[in-house]
């Protein structure tokens, strides 16, 4: 724990001293079920990890020129308002249940994890935001169960626990040894209802393509000394979160947002190209999938925090993968 702190305070201290004239920052996030301990069944969305720098129009050009075509194409830079640009490097990873068994377990999800580059751009008004973000990354690494299994050592010593388990399925993961992906993803927010100083509704949408190929609607809402834009609540931001994060003043507010989605393909659970151990036919999907989170964000003097809870309903219509998943998350975000 110690480690972990020390490993913080250089980080924010590093991008704090980076962060000058131009309006940029940095964010650090962190999914983790561990984080709710009561509901914590170390299973299904176990973690996610994500590195975020994010500015104006930037500079560097890694990814730009295929986003910079789809956003031409669909005028997201013609539009009038504030146009932020961001890169992620994240990852996000999924167990079964049964953490102790080497061989597939037959009926329960599938060992997926996804190591991935993403690049935003993102138009911003008052009243609506519109965005498109490509991704690139790799399925089946081995970076996820070097990371659980050294999170899984770390709380056996601190609570003197033969749990949890050493995770030992890793080897039967989706497209196990590494297999090139990619996703776009079309967003936008639009603000319903508020004050713009106490609360907020707006109203989301999205359609991704790629190795998750969905289509989703939601509501978020927000309440209390609000300073920054609608658009820039933290709700998901390793998985799909809400563009990019808030340039404002201090401010101190509570949150809840809840998607309803129609899933037309996941190769974290059917696989992609490559033949994998355990995958999942499209007739053992459920089409429809509720995800929700609720938190608390505060900000001072640049240095934004976030706690939240959150949940995903069963993403399998089959044996005893059919189930609510459960995470928390803690965000950190740097900006000037």
């Amino acid at each position: 724990m110690h480690r972990s702190l020390t490993a913080l305070f250089i980080f924010l201290s590093i991008v704090a001293g980076d962060i000058g004239a131009a309006q940029k920052g940095y964010g650090l996030y962190f999914d983790q079920d561990l984080l709710l301990p009561v509901v914590n069944e170390d299973r299904d969305y176990t973690m996610g990890v994500g590195i975020e720098r994010f500015e104006r129009e930037s500079a560097f050009q890694l990814l730009q020129g295929p986003l910079r075509s789809v956003a031409g194409v669909l005028s997201i830079d013609d539009r009038k308002g504030e146009l932020r640009t961001s890169y992620l490097f994240g990852s996000v990873n999924y167990t079964p249940d049964d953490l102790s068994a080497s061989a597939p377990v037959p009926g329960d999800r599938p060992y997926a994890s996804v190591l991935y580059l993403s690049n935003k751009r993102v138009v911003t008004d008052d009243a609506h935001a519109i965005g498109v973000e490509l991704q690139v990354g790799l399925l089946g690494t081995y970076v996820a169960r070097e990371i659980q299994r050294k999170l899984h050592q770390g709380w056996r010593k601190l609570s003197d626990s033969d749990e949890p388990v050493t995770p030992r399925g890793w080897g039967n993961q989706i497209s196990a040894g590494g297999e090139p992906t990619l996703r776009l993803r079309l967003a936008r927010s639009d603000r319903l209802l508020g004050d713009s100083r106490r609360w907020d509704l707006a109203g989301t949408f999205d359609l991704s393509v790629g190795y998750q190929t969905n289509a989703s609607a939601g509501l978020a809402l927000r309440g209390g000394l609000l300073r920054s834009k609608f658009s820039s609540l933290p709700y998901d931001p390793i998985n799909r979160g809400n563009f990019v994060p808030a340039f404002g003043d201090d401010e101190l507010y509570l949150w809840g947002a809840t998607r309803a989605r129609l899933v037309g393909y996941d190769a974290l659970l059917q696989g992609q190209f490559r033949d994998s151990t355990l995958t999942y036919d499209s007739d053992q999907l459920r089409r429809l999938v509720i995800d929700a989170g609720a938190g608390v964000t505060g900000s001072w003097r640049g240095v934004q925090l976030t706690l939240s809870a959150n949940l995903k309903t069963s993403e399998l219509d089959h044996g005893a993968a059919d189930r609510t998943q459960w995470w928390g998350g803690l965000y950190v975000t740097v900006r000037r």
